[in-house]
């Protein structure tokens, strides 16, 4: 019988010692630095370079597809007397490299990964380098223990599963599907369900035509003029920060005197912090401090543009900027459920959907719009959510734009691989191996047959996208041993319509 966590032990410290340097790439994606062959931009290319050159050293094959997504596979032929090269059946093991970008206050930087108290703290720690880490080592142990498996391994690395999942429709296009697989980008036990989403922008339809009828001169009877607002950089992230910058007419003191002590009530009344700084040519800046959060999770942040947006609208601002300030507080303040806009939704699979606002942007003139993620259960319709939507906002002048739809995700409870990782996390933790969804939406999604197992075991803390991300070393000791476990069961494992070579 294999003990599959002394196997982990004795390769802990070359686990961290590979993981380390990964965590340091800052791979964001970065559109200034994209270029043939790294489309996400330099350092993200990297962090995929970096991770296929290691499984080269472990002995794997390496291909990388359209600069977004690579893979190492394990030929299971090799260890089977007889057989050729060739053997095309596979399971797949899917981890990003990408992160999201790391906003908000950080005891140490972000991309300088640091150990303390038996955790790891760095962007991307627990989402998903750390556990892309312990998926590599655990199909190490595999190899290097030499068992015999009737299917192929793919360990699969995409670097745009934060921003769009491109990476694996760039995979599905030029490679079959796995028979199986799993993600280690969610929680223990097993998620088997993912709510569908509909990402997409809501903008100002003619801002220029609308002040160029009228608004200009009742502006000039206005005590305060928005220039610009700006919060949030991810459709995927709770905003933390907000950002205004304001002109104010007649005695400049006293009106910044006024705003101030405006912000610090305000700032009582709702638990944020906030400043008001004077800058050059007359201008005047508003900041609000957030919480940020996964979008998924939008309840557990605060979104500091919202805020910024409704203590703005209590000012004497101009009409132009009241168009937008309205749509931010009349549909999205403190409704995470999507009640105001009426879509609220929720099923006992998937539970209730979710509404984020990652992205506020405003500029006088210019152009006025909020980019929203909205997670729904599978038991909701997406084509309805969109046009309750478009009805809301049109009211205000608004509209859509960029829509795009990602599909609900469900694998039932029969399917013979739920009943393998069920039972794999029964005996290693002892645990009831439950099945859950999530309102993530995780490479699980881009099989035909795949969930998340791990790397994040119940009743933790989730830091992901959040700052001081961390990842517990020894929790992450004990998910490789289940993926090792995991990724040698099914590999030996029979599906119904397999056809084993």
């Amino acid at each position: 019988m294999i003990d599959w966590r002394a196997e982990v032990e004795a390769r802990r410290e070359a686990l961290l010692g590979d993981l380390i340097p990964l965590l340091a790439i800052p791979s964001v994606k970065d559109a200034a630095s994209s270029g043939p062959g790294q489309p996400q931009g330099c350092h993200s290319a990297r962090a995929l370079e970096y991770m296929l050159q290691l499984a080269e050293k472990n002995g794997l094959r390496t291909a990388v597809i359209d600069g977004l997504v690579g893979f190492a596979e394990y030929d299971a032929s090799r260890m089977k007397r007889g057989v050729g090269r060739g053997h095309r059946d596979y399971i797949a093991v899917l981890s990003h490299l990408d992160v999201v970008p790391a906003t908000g206050n950080w005891s140490t930087p972000p991309f300088e990964p640091w150990i303390r108290n038996g955790r790891l703290y760095a962007r991307g720690a627990i989402d998903d380098k750390g556990p892309a880490m312990a998926t590599l080592y655990a199909l190490k142990i595999v190899k290097e223990l030499g068992l015999p498996m009737k299917h192929n391994v793919r360990l699969i690395f995409g670097i745009d599963e934060e921003t769009g999942m491109t990476c694996m429709d760039a995979y599905n296009r030029r490679q079959p599907p796995p028979l199986a697989g799993f993600t280690p980008d969610a929680v223990f036990p097993i998620v088997n369900a993912e709510k569908g989403q509909v990402n997409g922008r809501i903008e100002r339809i003619a801002a220029n035509e609308e002040r160029a009828g009228g608004h200009e001169s009742a502006d000039e009877h206005t005590e305060m003029v928005l220039v610009s607002f700006q919060s949030g950089t991810a459709a995927n992230m709770v905003p933390d920060e907000a950002r205004a910058i304001l002109t104010l007419k007649g005695e400049s003191d006293e009106r910044m005197q006024q705003l101030q002590a405006s912000l610090e009530r305000y700032g009582k009344a709702t638990s944020i912090q906030g400043s008001v700084v004077r800058l050059p040519d007359g201008l005047v800046e508003v900041r609000v401090k957030g919480r940020s959060a996964h979008g998924m999770e939008p309840q557990r942040g605060i979104n500091a543009g919202l805020k910024l947006a409704s203590f703005l609208n209590l000012q004497p601002v101009d009409a132009e900027a009241r168009s937008f300030l309205n749509c931010c507080e009349l549909y999205f303040l403190d409704d995470c459920l999507g009640e105001r806009l009426g879509i609220a939704r929720r099923d006992e699979e998937t539970k209730e959907l979710t509404v984020n606002v990652g992205v506020l942007a405003y500029e006088r003139g210019v152009m006025s719009s909020l980019v929203l993620n909205i997670r729904y259960p599978i038991s909701s319709d997406d084509k309805e959510i969109i046009g309750r939507i478009s009805r809301c906002v049109g009211r205000l002048g608004y509209r859509w734009q960029d829509v795009t739809v990602k599909k609900p995700h469900h694998v039932s409870r029969s399917h013979p691989m739920i009943g393998a990782l069920q039972r794999i996390y029964r005996e290693e933790t002892g645990l009831e191996p439950e099945l859950l969804s999530t309102g993530g939406g995780t490479y699980a999604c881009k099989m035909p047959c795949g969930v998340a197992f791990g790397a994040l075991f119940p009743d933790r803390e989730s830091t992901a996208h959040q700052p001081d991300e961390y990842v517990d070393i020894d929790e992450l000791m004990q998910a490789t041993a289940m993926f090792a476990r995991a990724i040698y069961e099914l590999g030996n494992l029979d599906m119904p319509g397999v056809r084993l070579s």
